[in-house]
């Protein structure tokens, strides 16, 4: 028996080894879907952090009071939006841009609207098929027509 593999001991090496395959898998499988979950869940908080921002404070937004929208404002932000270093620079005030362990940022999408009027189109259009936290605030015009705010963050 000197030198020789005993059968059951291969058979006991097979199934300890198919046991620790299992959990790995099982476990790969449930951390995959709380990690989905949870940027789920953080890019919604992102979008309503956002809208929060951009409907709530007179100083950074684009209200005069709650909920009365600035045109001069909404302009301002459209155009500090359009300018590729001032898209970044929101995307970095608005905690979009994630510098630890390397740099990674989530995408913004944010349009004020009237029926056919735009006054905000800001950022990228999302992809279709991309996870995307979706978020619509209204507000008031000066002409007191209600205006629709869409944050999404991607």
């Amino acid at each position: 028996m000197k030198g020789q593999i005993v059968f059951e001991y291969v058979i006991a090496v097979f199934i300890l080894f198919s046991i620790i395959i299992y959990s790995i898998n099982v476990l790969s499988t449930i951390v995959s879907g709380y990690h989905s979950r949870f940027l789920n869940s953080f890019m919604e908080s992102k979008a309503l952090q956002i809208s929060e921002v951009l409907m709530n404070d007179p100083k950074n937004g684009v209200v005069k009071v709650w909920p009365q929208l600035d045109t001069d404002k909404m302009t301002a932000f459209d155009q500090t939006c359009r300018d590729t270093d001032g898209y970044m620079d929101l995307l970095k005030a608005f905690g979009l841009m994630e510098s630890e362990p390397y740099e990674v940022y989530h995408h913004m999408n944010i349009v004020i609207n009237q029926s056919t009027t735009k006054f905000v189109d800001c950022g990228r259009s999302p992809p279709e098929k991309m996870n995307k936290a979706v978020v619509t605030r209204f507000g008031v015009l000066p002409s007191n027509k209600i205006a629709t705010m869409q944050v999404i963050v991607w």
